[in-house]
């Protein structure tokens, strides 16, 4: 494993055990097994490492999530394709996720950092606005969409994390998907 790799792996334990606030990088370099001036010399400041794992986390989500989606032609059946893989990714790197929302209230998010964020959420808001133009998504903010679609996968994970029994139930899984897709489409 590279030490940027270690470096990563340490910040993401010890900032989803202790906080960004109660991890100092001394501690990252030490758990990742590397010298404090290395840290550095990957990471400027503890802010720029923050970033840079939020943008890695965010990116290795968004891959997993729509691996194989250009196969499926139904809009719906594209939003449920993303939403199961996406709740399969969470359930498989839980700190991740956890990591994933710790960062998204915390108050290190960069210009820079949300400009990127923003390419990486078109994926999915692509699909938004495709639907849009298919007449099967109805025809509002895609913002809207996206962000209430977003804070309802977050909900389901939790969900999930506290009954994962629910994860293997193929009814519920279809029932839980489709209160949140029917509030989108169009009739």
């Amino acid at each position: 494993m590279e030490k940027e790799d270690k470096i990563y792996e340490a910040a993401l334990e010890l900032f989803t055990t202790k906080g960004f606030h109660g991890t100092p990088t001394s501690e990252i370099a030490k758990t990742a097994g590397v010298a404090n001036g290395t840290l550095f010399h990957y990471f400027k400041t503890k802010e720029d490492l923050i970033n840079n794992l939020y943008l890695n986390v965010k990116n290795e989500l968004v891959e997993e999530s729509v691996s194989g989606i250009d196969k499926i032609d139904s809009i719906k059946l594209k939003v449920e394709y993303v939403w199961s893989k996406s709740i399969h990714w969470a359930i498989t790197h839980p700190q991740k996720i956890f990591f994933i929302q710790q960062y998204m209230y915390s108050p290190y998010i960069t210009t820079n950092t949300q400009e990127e964020v923003d390419k990486i959420k078109e994926v999915y808001t692509n699909l938004i606005k495709e639907g849009i133009k298919k007449g099967e998504i109805i025809d509002v903010s895609v913002d809207l969409i996206y962000t209430i679609i977003t804070q309802q996968l977050f909900g389901m994970i939790q969900y999930i994390i506290l009954n994962p029994e629910k994860y293997h139930d193929s009814g519920f899984m279809y029932m839980a998907f489709n209160l949140i897709y029917g509030m989108f489409k169009k009739e």
